[in-house]
């Protein structure tokens, strides 16, 4: 029965998103959050978070590459709603999403082309999903991100998710499907949502 007890424990632990830190992070515009551990906002080696100024980035292990372009196991974009902030205010969640994807590494940038397709400049890629959840409209995209490893180069399975979160804030949560994908991206959404402060 302990040991039981003990791989029950284990697997909920394997599925719980992150401890989320103790400081607040400031938003663009107003109000703060704060961030699941594995994300940071101020990484050792310099990011593309300037290029979206209007929300508060994060990344999961952003590092340096052989190839000179950095990379990350992820993304979060934070912004406050309109309602709260009209200067950074977006006209929709697909506009906060696009707005906030120009800080994405150039692997997860492409992650909506469908693999095994030519460079022709008219590539299919994936379509996102828009629906009304729990807490507020929510758009998802399934991705394929480009790894080079040390074997060879493979698509990795990840998602988008976004949500305009009932709480006044909007947020984007690029996630690895080994990481816990849509599920978790929505585990991390109400975490950083309910810790929301106008």
């Amino acid at each position: 029965m302990l040991r039981r007890t003990l791989l029950l424990a284990v697997g909920a632990a394997a599925v719980t998103p992150a401890a989320f830190a103790d400081a607040r992070k400031q938003l663009p515009g107003g109000g703060a959050v704060m961030l699941p551990s594995p994300y940071r906002t101020d990484p050792d080696y310099p990011t593309y978070a300037d290029r979206a100024e209007k929300v508060l980035v994060a990344y999961r292990k952003w590092r340096p590459t052989m190839s000179g372009h950095p990379e990350c196991d992820g993304m979060l974009a934070i912004a406050p709603a309109s309602s709260f902030a009209p200067a950074s205010s977006f006209s929709s969640l697909d506009a906060f999403v696009n707005h906030a994807r120009v800080a994405l590494s150039i692997q997860w940038g492409d992650a909506t082309r469908i693999p095994g397709q030519a460079w022709t400049g008219d590539e299919v890629r994936y379509q996102s999903e828009h629906a009304t959840g729990a807490n507020g409209p929510e758009l998802t995209c399934q991705l394929a991100v480009h790894r080079v490893g040390f074997f060879g180069v493979h698509d990795e399975k990840a998602h988008l998710f976004a949500v305009a979160h009932k709480t006044g804030v909007h947020i984007a949560v690029w996630l690895f499907d080994k990481h816990g994908g849509v599920s978790c991206a929505r585990r991390i959404s109400d975490g950083i949502a309910s810790s929301f402060r106008a």
